[in-house]
């Protein structure tokens, strides 16, 4: 999915749930501008909220002094979206399958699942700054 980067918006908020709108009303903007679908600005905004709630609760430990990072970016056929949190990371493959039996009722644990079903291609780089979930999604069908 390669392709000439072009920063399209970057947004930065603190750890906490109170900035969530300010992050749909970002998808909101980008959307319009970049002509996406209104379905598919809708399961952007659903896959982004659950990065971010993962970057605020697990990644930052909800630490309100600990900012998250969001960058939107257009690549050539691809909506590319990062967020970036100050988090030691995790490993992926070791989040519990919440389609597994023992964990239909949890409250918690979709947001992987989420994230995978609604966008294209879902990745994670891990560095000293952080844990950084990339994100792609198509811009036409």
């Amino acid at each position: 999915m390669a392709g000439q980067e072009v920063e399209v918006k970057v947004l930065e908020i603190p750890s906490s749930a109170e900035a969530l709108p300010e992050v749909v009303a970002a998808v909101e903007e980008v959307a319009a501008q970049l002509g996406l679908s209104e379905s598919a600005a809708e399961e952007v905004a659903i896959a982004l909220t659950e990065a971010v709630n993962n970057a605020i609760y697990h990644g930052n430990g909800g630490m309100q002094d600990r900012m998250v990072a969001i960058r939107f970016s257009r690549e050539t056929e691809h909506l590319r979206i990062r967020v970036l949190d100050q988090g030691v990371g995790f490993d992926p493959e070791a989040v519990p399958d919440p389609l597994a039996e023992e964990n239909l009722f949890r409250p918690s644990g979709r947001g992987l699942l989420l994230m995978r079903s609604m966008m294209d291609r879902v990745d994670f780089e891990f560095s000293r700054e952080g844990t950084e979930v990339v994100m792609f999604k198509r811009l036409s069908a």
